[in-house]
């Protein structure tokens, strides 16, 4: 997230549902927003899940949200399309993402003549946007991306990020099928499986910033809504959820956050970086890739005064 934060740039990205792919972007955006205040974040969702709001609300400037499954093609096109049009009004430094870019492609594919218009905007951003200041980012579920006119060198000019979740083998095994991922770093399943249960979340992950397969780090998710256990984590629990409480306790107080301060609060580390190291077991893995999330964590508990005082004998 550091890394991507640092210096903005065009980006693809690739996972299936349920890969991790919306706390990992609005992780990202909630690093950008910090470290380049003035750069506009401009979201197009043409999903429409309200239960992601929390990824985006308080993190990007504008926010388009519709449901385009439930349009018309041609109804679906003219809606992206203003909101290309309104993105290319705003001035000064600015990244556009667009999310479902498979779906979208579809309703373009759909509407006759429209396909070409899409390919010329992403074309056109990804090779002279940069130079204005102008940044893309398009978030998609399957890594064939040739009808979004994204292959060969325009492929080398966007950042791939890759999530594989271990349910989903053969989702991994169609992105090495694809130039997505480097040939030299095309490991097989059992490879990625391996890097996957050393997350502290479940997940693989394929950086191109740094060419390299890491565990996917323990992240803040800012929607309160856990897709793995299919339960909100940060809201009042409803009627029917109480009544769950029963068969469901134990699942609920586990959660990924809970499970990471109960680490933190018995780890000897004296450091942050010391406890990724040792107790998290992510040997090689950059300490800044996820020293993020558990810092935000640490926010408003009361371990992070047990780090503060560490760092501070240290100094």
């Amino acid at each position: 997230i550091a890394h991507i934060a640092k210096k903005v740039t065009n980006m693809l990205w690739v996972g299936v549902p349920g890969s991790g792919k919306g706390i990992t972007i609005s992780n990202a955006i909630d690093a950008i927003k910090r470290l380049h205040p003035g750069i506009h974040i401009f979201y197009i969702d043409p999903k429409g899940d309200e239960k992601e709001t929390g990824y985006f609300k308080g993190r990007v400037d504008t926010f388009k949200r519709a449901k385009i499954l439930e349009m018309s093609p041609v109804e679906a096109v003219l809606w992206v399309k203003e909101c290309f049009t309104e993105f290319q009004n705003i001035s000064g430094s600015k990244l556009i993402i667009l999310d479902e870019g498979t779906a979208v492609c579809s309703k373009f594919k759909n509407t006759k003549g429209e396909i070409g218009w899409l390919k010329d905007k992403i074309i056109s951003y990804c090779s002279c946007g940069d130079s204005s200041g102008w940044h893309f980012w398009i978030v998609v579920q399957n890594p064939h991306t040739d009808d979004l006119g994204i292959s060969g060198g325009l492929r080398s000019q966007l950042t791939s990020v890759a999530l594989v979740h271990p349910d989903n083998v053969p989702a991994y095994n169609a992105m090495i099928a694809t130039q997505l991922i480097p040939s030299d770093r095309k490991i097989t399943s059992t490879q990625v499986m391996e890097i996957a249960a050393q997350s502290p979340v479940g997940r693989a992950v394929y950086y191109g910033g740094i060419n390299e397969w890491i565990p996917m780090p323990l992240l803040k998710n800012f929607s309160g809504y856990d897709r793995d256990t299919k339960n909100f984590i940060d809201s009042a629990p409803s009627n029917k959820q109480t009544s769950q409480a029963g068969t469901k306790e134990s699942s609920t107080l586990t959660t990924q956050a809970q499970q990471m301060l109960a680490l933190l609060e018995k780890t000897k580390a004296n450091s942050i970086d010391e406890f990724i190291q040792t107790e998290l077991k992510l040997d090689g893995v950059p300490p800044d890739l996820i020293r993020l999330g558990i810092e935000r964590l640490l926010q408003n508990s009361h371990l992070k005064y047990k780090f503060d005082a560490c760092n501070t004998n240290q100094n």
